[in-house]
C-alpha cells in the first residue's frame, strides 16, 4: 500500500478541509445583521400563522416549503443564526459529501473533487443571487447517490434526508427526483418514488390548489437562458458551471483570459479522471454522466431551443420550473467534481515517489480556488451583512398592536430594492416577509428592463386599483387594511400620493411610512383547502421526522458495532 494511503489522515483531513473551504466563503457573513442579497430574504421573524407559509397565499407557492422550515427554525433559534448555519452547512456538506463519493481513493483525490465541488461559478453565482435552497438541494445530491448506491434498510432514511433537502422548492425537489430515479432505475425506484412523493407534498399539493394560475409568462425563457462569461462562450460557460442569466451576480475572475487556461487545465483533470472512472467505476460514472447530462440539456434548451421551451412555460403546468434553465446544472457539479477527484488520483498515482509527487498534491487543491479567488470572503465580499433601520423594527410593532383589520400591501408595488443600508445591493423585498400578516407583493419580474408578468391575480388587482382614482377604496374591497410605504425607495413620492387622506401610523424614523385603509376584511381562506394543506403536512412532517429517527439510530448502532482496540502492551 501506498503510503500516503498508509497515514490515517483521512477522518480528520476531509471534515477539515470542507470546513475550511466553507469558511473561505462564509466567514464574512458571520458579522452582525442578515445577509439580504436578491433572492435571499432573511428577516427577524417570520411568522407561522400567515397562510403563504403554507401554501395557502394567492400567489404560486415558489418558496413552499422553505419559507416554513425558515419559520419553524426561526422559533427555535435567532434568525441569523439559522441564517448562518445554512449557508455554512450547504458548502460544508457539499464537499464532505463529494469526497464520501472517493472514499476508496487517496485522499488527495477525495480533497480534490471536495474542492471543486464548493469552488465553481455555479455556487459562486447562486450565493450571490440568494438561492440558499439551491445550494441545499446541491448538498443533498452527493449524500443522495451515496445512499442509494449502499446496502441495508437504514439507506432509506439517509434517502429520504436528502430527497427532503431536495425538496425545499418545486425546481429543486423536482431535481432531486431525477437525480435519485436515475440512480436508482435498477433497484429501488419505486421506493424513490414515493419517498419523494412524501416530502414534496406541500409544494405539490400547494401548487394542485393554484393549478389555475400554474402557467408562467413564455417571454422569461429569452430572458433566462444561458449568457456567455468572459470569454467563453455560452457552452463553454455551461460545461465550466457558469452561464447564469444574471450577469450581475458573476464573479470578476470569470472575465479574465487566465480564467479560461485554469479552466482549460481543470477540464483536461476531468476528462482524465473520467476516462479512469470508465475503467474501474463504470456505473457511478454512468450515473453521473446521465444526470448531468439532463442537466446541462435544460440549461442549454433555452438558448437552442428557445420556442420549445416557451412553449412548455407557457402550455404546460409547472413548466416554469425550466424558465431558468441554468441552475439545472445542479445535475452536472456531482459529475465533475468526482471527475476531478478520479483525475487527480490519476495524475498523483504516476508522480508517488518522485520529485512531482508534492507539487501534484499543491496543484490539486490549488487550482480550482486559482481558476476563482474571488469566491472568497463573501464572493469578494459581495455578501455584505445588514440591519435593518430602527424605523423597520417599530413599523413591525405599530401592525402588531393596532387594531385595523386586514392584509398589508407595500408601495412602491416592485418586487425589489435597492436600499442603501444594504449595501445597495438588491434584493427581494424583505418587508414581503417582515410583518405578522400576510402582505401582497407584485410577482412581476423586471429583467433587463423587459417585464415579465407574475401570476398572482390578488397583486394583479391591486396593480389596478393602484392605476385607479379611489385607490383607498379599492384597497379595502382587496382585504387590504394596512400600506406601508418605503420612503427610500424609487417611486415613493407617488406611492405617497396615492394614500393621501389615509391616517397615518406614528413610527420612529424615516425609512418607513405606515397608513390605515379602514373597512377592509382579511381574505378569507377556503376550509377544504385547509384542511387538505394541514393533512398534507402531517404526512411530510411525519416522514422527516422518521427519517431522522432512522438516521440517528443507525448511528448509534454503527458505533456500538465499532470493535474497540485491544490495549497495548508494554514491557516491564
Amino acid at each position: 500500500m501506498r503510503r500516503w494511503q498508509q497515514l490515517d489522515l483521512h477522518r480528520p483531513a476531509v471534515p477539515g478541509w470542507s470546513a475550511l473551504l466553507a469558511l473561505a466563503v462564509c466567514l464574512p457573513l458571520f458579522s452582525r445583521g442578515y445577509v439580504l442579497s436578491y433572492d435571499m430574504v432573511w428577516v427577524p421573524t417570520l411568522d407561522l400563522d400567515r397562510p403563504e407559509v403554507w401554501g395557502l397565499g394567492t400567489g404560486l407557492p415558489r418558496a413552499v416549503p422553505s419559507d416554513a422550515i425558515v419559520a419553524l427554525l426561526g422559533a427555535v433559534l435567532p434568525a441569523a443564526v439559522v441564517q448562518r448555519i445554512v449557508l455554512f452547512a450547504a458548502s460544508f456538506l457539499l464537499a464532505l459529501g463529494t469526497a464520501r463519493l472517493l472514499r476508496e481513493r487517496p485522499l488527495v483525490a477525495q480533497l480534490a473533487a471536495a474542492t471543486l465541488a464548493v469552488w465553481n461559478p455555479f455556487i459562486a453565482e447562486r450565493l450571490v443571487l440568494g438561492q440558499w435552497p439551491l445550494l441545499l438541494a446541491c448538498a443533498a445530491m452527493p449524500w443522495l447517490i451515496d445512499a442509494l448506491g449502499g446496502k441495508g434498510d437504514q439507506r432509506w432514511s439517509v434517502v429520504a434526508l436528502a430527497l427532503a433537502a431536495t425538496a425545499l422548492t418545486p425546481a429543486t425537489g423536482v431535481m432531486g427526483l431525477v437525480l435519485g430515479v436515475v440512480v436508482a432505475w435498477r433497484r429501488g425506484v419505486v421506493g424513490v418514488v414515493m419517498l419523494a412523493a412524501l416530502v414534496n407534498s406541500p409544494w405539490i399539493v400547494a401548487g394542485l390548489l393554484h393549478s389555475a394560475i400554474s402557467r408562467s409568462d413564455p417571454a422569461a425563457v429569452g430572458l433566462f437562458d444561458l449568457q456567455p462569461e468572459g470569454h467563453f462562450g455560452r457552452l463553454g460557460s455551461a460545461l465550466t458551471l457558469g452561464g447564469i442569466w444574471n450577469t450581475e451576480v458573476v464573479p470578476t475572475s470569470r472575465t479574465l483570459v487566465i480564467a479560461v487556461l485554469i479552466s482549460i487545465a481543470i477540464g483536461a483533470v476531468i476528462v482524465v479522471g473520467t476516462v479512469t472512472m470508465w475503467r474501474d467505476d463504470g456505473r457511478l460514472l454512468a450515473v453521473l454522466c446521465v444526470a448531468g447530462g439532463l442537466g446541462l440539456a435544460v440549461a442549454l434548451a433555452g438558448w437552442l431551443a428557445p420556442d420549445l421551451v416557451a412553449r412548455i412555460v407557457a402550455d404546460v403546468p409547472a413548466g416554469g420550473l425550466v424558465r431558468d434553465g441554468t441552475r439545472w446544472l445542479a445535475l452536472l457539479v456531482p459529475l465533475e467534481a468526482v471527475a476531478f477527484g478520479a483525475g487527480v488520483h490519476t495524475i498523483f498515482y504516476r508522480a508517488e515517489f518522485t520529485a512531482w509527487e508534492v507539487p501534484v498534491m499543491v496543484f490539486a487543491l490549488v487550482l480550482p480556488l486559482a481558476a476563482m479567488p474571488d469566491m472568497a470572503w463573501g464572493v469578494g465580499d459581495r455578501l455584505k451583512p445588514a440591519t435593518y433601520p430602527a424605523a423597520w423594527t417599530d413599523a413591525r410593532r405599530i401592525v402588531e398592536i393596532t387594531k385595523v383589520r386586514g392584509d398589508i400591501v407595500v408601495l412602491p408595488f416592485s418586487a425589489y430594492r435597492r436600499p442603501s443600508w444594504n449595501h445597495d445591493t438588491s434584493v427581494l423585498d424583505p418587508a414581503g416577509r417582515f410583518f405578522d400578516r400576510t402582505t401582497v407583493v407584485n410577482d412581476d419580474l423586471v429583467v433587463s428592463g423587459r417585464t415579465i408578468g407574475g401570476e398572482d391575480p390578488r397583486a394583479a388587482r391591486i396593480q389596478r386599483v393602484l392605476r385607479g382614482t379611489d385607490v383607498r377604496r379599492g384597497l379595502a374591497r382587496q382585504g387590504i387594511g394596512i400600506v406601508v410605504v418605503e420612503t427610500d425607495a424609487p417611486g415613493a413620492r407617488a406611492a405617497l400620493r396615492q394614500v393621501r387622506g389615509a391616517r397615518e401610523l406614528e413610527v420612529k424614523g424615516r425609512t418607513l411610512r405606515v397608513f390605515a385603509i379602514p373597512g377592509a376584511r382579511p381574505m378569507a381562506i377556503d376550509n377544504e383547502d385547509r384542511q387538505v394543506m394541514i393533512a398534507t403536512w402531517a404526512v411530510a412532517g411525519l416522514t422527516l421526522l422518521l427519517s431522522l429517527v432512522g438516521v440517528v439510530r443507525g448511528a448509534v448502532e454503527r458505533r456500538r458495532r465499532k470493535p474497540v482496540p485491544p490495549p497495548s502492551r508494554t514491557k516491564t
